[in-house]
C-alpha cells in the first residue's frame, strides 16, 4: 500500500475516526478539554478498518460482555485475536494499523499526546529515545481501571477534577513507560521510605488549603515545590498516605463539614467555596465520604 493512501487520524479533531469507523462515538471527553488525553466511547457493528496511522498513542479497551473474534495488523505484524471484556490493545503514534472484528462490539479509545508522554519520561527517569511498543489485545488490569475511572469522570455531572484527571494520565504514562516501552528494563525502582522534606510538604499542603476553591492541577502544586509531577505525586503519597487528588478531596470535605456546622451559607455556596463544580457533584462526593448528604449532615450537627 502506498504511503499516501494511509489515513492519518488526529484526535485533536472532534470526529477523528469518521473515516475509520462506521459510527461516531456515543460520548467523548473532546468538549471537556482534558489536556493531552482524550476518551471516546464506541459501539460498533462488525467492521474492517482501512489502514490508518494515528498521530497520538492509542489505547483500546474492550467493554463488550461477549467474546469478540478479531484480526489486527500493527506495522505489518498480523495477529488473530480473541478479545474478552477488559482486554487492551496499544497502537503507538505514527504506526500503521488495521483492525477487523466479526461481530458488534463496544470499546473505549484513549488517545494520549506523545509530547506529554515524552515529558513524563524525562521528568521521571531522564531517559531519551524511549519508544512505546505495540501491544496486541490482552488483559491489562491497571490500564482498564484507569480507562474506567476516566469514563466515570466523563459520565459524572461535571467535567471532573483536573487534578484527578492529571493523576490518572500520569499514572497511565508511568505504567506504559515501565511495562510497554523498549527501555522498560532501565526504569529504576525507588525506595518507599522517603517522602517530601518537611518544608516542601508544608508548602504543598499550605498551597492546597489556600486554594481549595479552585480546580487545582497536579502541575501547579508540583511547581510550588519545584518538582516534576511524577516525583511530587510519588513523594507526597509516601509522606501523607494519600495521592494528591485524594488529599485534596479529603481537605474539601473537611472544610465543607466546618462550613456546614458553623455557618449559615447555602449548600451551593459551600460547594463553590470548597472547589466543586456543581452542587450535585459536591453532594455525591460528600455522601460517598460521610454516608449522608450535606443537608442531612447539617441537620444532625445543629440539633
Amino acid at each position: 500500500m502506498q504511503e499516501e493512501t494511509i489515513l492519518k487520524v488526529d484526535f485533536t479533531q472532534e470526529d477523528a475516526c469518521a473515516e475509520v469507523l462506521p459510527r461516531s462515538h456515543i460520548n467523548s471527553s473532546y468538549h471537556a478539554k482534558w489536556d493531552s488525553i482524550r476518551l471516546d466511547i464506541y459501539q460498533q457493528p462488525a467492521h474492517e478498518t482501512p489502514e490508518h496511522s494515528p498521530q497520538q498513542h492509542i489505547i483500546s479497551i474492550n467493554t463488550a460482555h461477549r467474546l469478540t473474534k478479531a484480526e489486527r495488523v500493527i506495522d505489518g505484524r498480523f495477529q488473530q485475536e480473541y478479545i474478552f471484556n477488559g482486554d487492551v490493545a496499544i497502537v503507538p503514534a505514527n504506526t500503521h494499523h488495521i483492525s477487523r472484528w466479526t461481530s458488534q462490539t463496544e470499546f473505549l479509545l484513549l488517545s494520549l499526546e506523545p509530547a506529554f508522554f515524552n515529558r513524563i519520561i524525562l521528568e521521571s527517569v531522564d531517559l531519551q529515545g524511549v519508544e512505546l511498543r505495540p501491544y496486541f489485545a490482552a488483559p491489562e488490569p491497571l490500564i482498564q481501571h484507569i480507562a474506567l475511572a476516566l469514563k466515570s469522570e466523563l459520565e459524572s455531572d461535571g467535567t471532573g477534577s483536573q487534578l484527578y484527571i492529571e493523576s490518572l494520565k500520569t499514572t497511565l504514562c508511568i505504567h506504559l513507560l515501565k511495562h510497554h516501552s523498549i527501555a522498560s528494563d532501565k526504569i529504576p525502582q525507588f525506595s518507599n521510605h522517603k517522602g517530601l522534606s518537611p518544608r516542601k510538604l508544608r508548602q504543598a499542603i499550605s498551597y492546597i488549603h489556600e486554594n481549595l476553591e479552585r480546580d487545582l492541577t497536579l502541575a501547579e502544586i508540583a511547581a510550588v515545590v519545584g518538582m516534576s509531577m511524577y516525583h511530587f505525586s510519588r513523594l507526597f503519597k509516601q509522606s501523607t498516605g494519600f495521592a494528591p487528588h485524594q488529599y485534596v478531596l479529603n481537605s474539601r470535605i473537611a472544610k465543607a463539614k466546618k462550613l456546614l456546622s458553623a455557618t449559615e451559607k447555602s449548600i451551593e455556596q459551600i460547594s463553590e467555596q470548597v472547589g466543586f463544580q456543581s452542587q450535585s457533584h459536591f453532594t455525591n462526593v460528600f455522601r460517598k465520604f460521610m454516608g449522608i448528604t450535606p443537608k442531612a449532615y447539617r441537620e444532625q450537627v445543629k440539633i
